[in-house]
């Protein structure tokens, strides 16, 4: 891939999400443009993708009048059509199609043991991974409880991909 034009329409940013890196208006206008692209993400840094047929992953630096356009687009200023044209500054190998990574599975028949005693509860002095677990359970349940409820919206989020600028108020 040389370059790559990328065409905002209004229906975009109609139908775009606000601080969603999966759902803004660049996203779906890459996702549009090239149907077959997968996990579109776009921030202020970059904009990244992975193409299936090729085995690559794409990342591209943003470019200043897209950057400005995500920035008054999350601030909810009302945002003109526009486009930019996108280089791929560093494109890498997907998982799938090089070297798998981490460690070798070990097979069953290598997992053998023979003898010896179960070790006690505590043996280690520290607490049983069990406790640990329902530890971080009851406090995952207490964060849940603390937080707003999120408007109803056809779109699944995760707390992982929302863009944040910080406390500094950023204009376009």
């Amino acid at each position: 891939m040389a370059d790559m034009k990328v065409t905002v329409t209004p229906e975009l940013v109609e139908r775009a999400v606000q601080r969603d890196s999966r759902h803004c208006m660049i996203a779906e206008a890459i996702k549009e443009q090239n149907p077959h692209f997968e996990r579109i993400l776009v921030d202020l840094q970059t904009i990244r993708w992975t193409n299936p047929r090729t085995g690559k992953r794409h990342i591209c630096l943003t470019p200043e009048v897209a950057g400005a356009a995500l920035v008054a687009f999350d601030q909810g200023s009302t945002i003109d059509p526009f486009a930019f044209r996108l280089r791929a500054t560093q494109i890498t190998p997907t998982r799938a199609s090089g070297k798998p990574r981490g460690r070798k599975k070990l097979d069953d028949r290598q997992l053998t043991i023979t003898g010896g005693q179960p070790l006690r509860a505590g043996h280690l002095g520290g607490t049983s991974d069990v406790q640990k677990a329902n530890d971080i359970a009851r406090r995952e349940s207490k964060r849940e409880q603390t937080e707003p409820a999120a408007e109803a919206s056809n779109v699944v989020r995760s707390s992982g991909r929302y863009r944040q600028y910080g406390r500094r108020l950023l204009q376009a």
